[in-house]
């Protein structure tokens, strides 16, 4: 059973059609999508592509010119921009394009396995870089004696290696060969893979569940973790500062005022990005689970809108992190 429903995905086009010929989907099927809705609807999302690549791009020439970041900073920066202007020019286009044209037919039956691997690739390294970051800045305002210590060449560099070959391994090195179609009825797979086309990424429960741990969970619990660190720490600061200033009876003159103000917007600001990350991602993989428990009978609507709201995420990390750098959050020289 596992060998046959590996051998779908190096099935020809030819191959395929005779194989879907005579399957009955009947009970997986879901009514198809009014044109017109659907064209209204891919031509709102179609506003976060250039939202990915233009807002990207300005983040990538702007940090490596002024260089007034850290290089550890400046370095992952640079990477997660890298990642997100990558979604915004392949996938969100071809998920577009997918939709109102038969891409398995023009490009060839590898066409989606490709693409889903890709698409696991980038929104993996997209939240693990955002994990980094968060880490780096957790660092710089917390410890900010250890941080050249700590976020030093040699670990950024480890780190990166570590983040690319995790990504790799559970995207291309997993789904390329088949090994997450491993355990999942074949009727299912000719069904959902191919008789209805639409390139969707089934998955055994296993693989979604190390997935949704290495790639979601665990950094998803270190950015909040440390966010709320950070957060607690900032406020500590701030009583300890209104603690002197009644010791001593001095008035709070405009610099504590200032420092007063900045602590407040980091507080803030860093409430958005945490919120803006789980409110991205979060219902993705919630629907992911529910797909799998129900044997993919969601409406395909709902896959879509929750990916695309994955892929939202890499228009707004460029904002969010303009935000952190006109509130000072993000660790300068």
């Amino acid at each position: 059973m596992a060998l046959r429903e590996i051998s779908f995905d190096n099935m020809s086009i030819s191959e395929e059609s005779n194989l879907t010929k005579n399957v009955s989907c009947s009970e997986l099927s879901a009514p198809e999508t009014d044109i017109v809705y659907k064209t209204l609807l891919f031509s709102c999302l179609s506003i976060f592509i250039p939202g990915a690549i233009i807002f990207n791009i300005i983040l990538i020439v702007q940090i490596n010119r002024k260089r007034t970041h850290k290089e550890f900073s400046r370095f992952f920066l640079t990477s997660m921009a890298f990642v997100d202007l990558c979604v915004g020019l392949t996938l969100m286009p071809f998920r577009i394009a997918k939709e109102f044209t038969d891409t398995k037919f023009l490009l060839g039956s590898k066409t989606c396995p490709i693409i889903n691997s890709l698409d696991v690739m980038l929104s993996s390294a997209s939240i693990i870089h955002l994990s980094i970051l968060t880490f780096d800045r957790y660092v710089a305002l917390c410890r900010p004696f250890s941080y050249r210590r700590i976020c030093n060449r040699r670990n950024m560099i480890v780190m990166y290696i570590i983040c690319w070959l995790l990504v790799g391994t559970v995207s291309y090195g997993i789904i390329i060969p088949g090994l997450h179609h491993k355990g999942i009825d074949k009727h299912v797979i000719t069904c959902v893979v191919h008789v209805f086309s639409r390139c969707r990424l089934i998955v055994n429960m296993h693989y979604e569940l190390i997935i949704s741990a290495l790639t979601f969970f665990i950094p998803g619990f270190l950015i909040l973790g440390l966010n709320l660190r950070l957060l607690r720490y900032v406020r500590k600061q701030s009583r300890k500062r209104k603690l002197y200033l009644r010791g001593e009876r001095k008035p709070m003159n405009n610099q504590m005022n200032s420092n007063e103000s900045q602590s407040m917007r980091i507080a803030r600001t860093l409430a958005v990005l945490t919120g803006c990350f789980f409110v991205c991602w979060l219902p993705f993989f919630i629907v992911n689970k529910i797909l799998l428990f129900t044997k993919y009978d969601v409406p395909y609507i709902v896959e879509v809108v929750v990916l695309w709201l994955g892929y939202a995420n890499s228009s707004m990390n460029p904002l969010l992190y303009f935000l952190l750098q006109s509130k000072s959050c993000i660790c300068k020289r």
